[in-house]
């Protein structure tokens, strides 16, 4: 009796280990440095099928008469199906959901290798909203995976730089893992998306609006009073992608 069930429970454990999914883990450092003075991290995990880039600032605020400092996290999701990708942007307080087709990028491979993390990687170039990439990935991982909104080459990238390198994205763990379940979307419950280009519209036209009422009202008013009109608030990330100068051009 007791020889039948330990080979029952054998049997439950094999099954239970084989249905879970493996999963790839990657961590990534990222700077930004025309408007982050600190490093943030991107965690991406992906089955293959989903996943999700999560974006994590963390601000540390040092207490007035103090030493200690107190930390702060800000998180931005970036959820990829086989098709597309779902984000949540901001602007002037009011959010918004994006939904983007994940076929927009035409990379252009260099022939150029570089190893990271004991991964030799290819290199590989792509503009994009106004900025040109160099990204390496590896085919030795088998995951068609990037962090941030990047796709479309064969393999798992683990660098991205802008050509200036004001921009830098790098992996600095690698793991694969059992997992059961799906990845969760965070934005499963929502509804009504809009395109990218429609939210490019809506924050030239709320920067455009801001410019005009500081012109209307310029010789009325004193410096301190048009400082204190407040300029349209776009996330610093968001600049990674919408480029508006001071002079309120795209």
């Amino acid at each position: 009796m007791n020889y039948k069930f330990f080979i029952l429970l054998f049997l439950i454990v094999i099954t239970n280990i084989f249905s879970q999914e493996r999963i790839l883990n990657i961590e990534y450092d990222f700077y930004f440095k025309d408007y982050f003075p600190e490093s943030m991290k991107i965690s991406l995990i992906s089955n293959g099928n989903q996943s999700l880039s999560t974006l994590t600032r963390t601000i540390y605020n040092k207490k007035l008469d103090s030493f200690e400092a107190e930390l702060t996290s800000f998180y931005k999701h970036y959820y990829k199906t086989q098709d597309s990708i779902l984000s949540e942007e901001e602007l002037d307080d009011k959010k918004y959901f994006i939904k983007e087709p994940l076929d927009q990028f035409k990379w252009k491979l260099t022939g150029n290798t570089k190893t990271i993390l004991n991964y030799v990687c290819q290199e590989a170039t792509v503009s994009f909203r106004g900025r040109n990439y160099f990204a390496y990935f590896t085919s030795k991982i088998p995951f068609r995976v990037a962090p941030w909104k990047f796709h479309g080459l064969p393999g798992a990238m683990l660098a991205i730089a802008t050509d200036d390198e004001n921009i830098k994205i790098e992996a600095q763990s690698i793991k694969f893992e059992r997992f059961s379940g799906t990845i969760g979307n965070p934005y499963f419950k929502v509804e009504n998306t809009i395109t990218w280009q429609i939210f490019v519209d809506l924050a030239i036209k709320n920067w455009q609006d801001f410019k005009n009422r500081v012109t209307s009202q310029a010789q009325s008013l004193s410096n301190s009073q048009r400082l204190s009109m407040g300029m349209p608030k776009i996330s610093p990330s968001l600049r990674m992608e919408i480029i508006i100068e001071q002079n309120g051009n795209n």
